[in-house]
């Protein structure tokens, strides 16, 4: 389950692009299947003690999380709007620790076109397991669906539909039930109004694909981790070519740099010629030096935000490549 979620978003990240005090854990309930069509949950639903409501009004839903977890700065968000495709994702660890791959801890929120189908079937499509059953749920007086695994009666992920759109959340799980995971599963709610596609998006400050790698070349040349930082998007996609990547907040790739420099690391950059790579697109090649250890080339890939250019990913190549 784990690797089905953190799949679907190391995917998308390893594709070119264009241009309070901690609670105690409880158990939570499964919540029971109910028939009947209640109202739409109201947005001012009391937050239950030791949680923290994060509300996205872009997609037009909430959730509560416990003390530590908080809006995952890798998570993709909107990426298209016609139709829409969007998504979230919570962790309960800290920025500089956010690092996204297989066995990672997580939940998942998702908000896409609904393409006529009823939640159920969504999730039969979207969510299959060999162990599930599929069945109708009500949660927060919202009627949707639940997918369950059939040995434990473990609900690991819910739907439901509204404006043409499903709304899924889903919990990483490898066995063994998360409570605090569980906790957030059964805060879902959808809200009266989403402003996807009305509110209006903060245009990056542009940048172009050369000035971008002077300022990778004069960052890495004076091991200033502040300069460097500002050369990468907030998300990077880090790991070794052939392998398999992971993603990391930019501040959780910096902090494991700036240990590399404190061991005696030391990074050549080659600006120019800026090249390319068929499979991944435009980058700078580097060189990382670590005594003791054989040079190691790694590609800082450059991606595109409309017109402003950053570090995508930092790819490893393996020797002789």
């Amino acid at each position: 389950m784990k690797a089905l979620i953190v799949a679907t978003f190391l995917l998308a990240s390893c594709a070119p692009v264009a241009s309070p005090p901690s609670p105690t854990p409880t158990a939570a309930a499964s919540p029971s299947v109910v028939p009947t069509t209640r109202p739409t949950p109201s947005p001012t639903a009391t937050v239950a003690a030791g949680l923290a409501r994060f509300v996205n009004a872009e997609l037009g839903y909430s959730v509560d999380l416990p003390a530590v977890w908080r809006h995952a700065t890798c998570s993709q968000g909107v990426v298209t709007t016609s139709p829409l495709e969007a998504s979230d994702m919570f962790v309960g660890v800290p920025e500089a620790e956010e690092v996204i791959r297989g066995g990672a801890r997580l939940v998942f929120v998702r908000v896409v076109e609904s393409r006529g189908l009823t939640p159920q079937v969504w999730l039969e499509q979207n969510l299959p397991q060999s162990d599930a059953r599929f069945e109708a749920a009500t949660l927060n007086e919202r009627v949707g669906a639940r997918a369950v695994l059939a040995t434990t009666g473990h609900a690991y992920a819910f739907a439901f539909a509204a404006r043409g759109w499903i709304y899924a959340i889903e919990g990483s799980y490898d066995g063994v039930e998360d409570q605090e995971q569980d906790r957030i599963l059964a805060t879902l709610r959808v809200l009266d109004d989403a402003t996807v596609g009305r509110a209006p998006r903060a245009t990056p400050v542009p940048r172009t694909i050369e000035s971008l790698a002077d300022s990778i070349a004069d960052g890495f040349m004076k091991r200033d981790l502040a300069a460097i930082a500002a050369t990468m998007a907030p998300c990077v996609t880090v790991g070794a070519v052939p392998g398999d990547p992971d993603m990391r907040s930019s501040t959780a790739y910096l902090s494991a740099l700036a240990a590399d420099f404190a061991a005696g690391t030391s990074v050549r950059v080659q600006s120019r010629p800026i090249a390319t790579d068929p499979y991944f697109g435009r980058f700078v090649r580097t060189t990382f030096s670590k005594p003791g250890e054989p040079d190691q080339r790694v590609d800082l890939m450059l991606r595109a935000d409309g017109d402003r250019w950053s570090v995508g990913a930092v790819l490893i190549r393996a020797s002789g490549n």
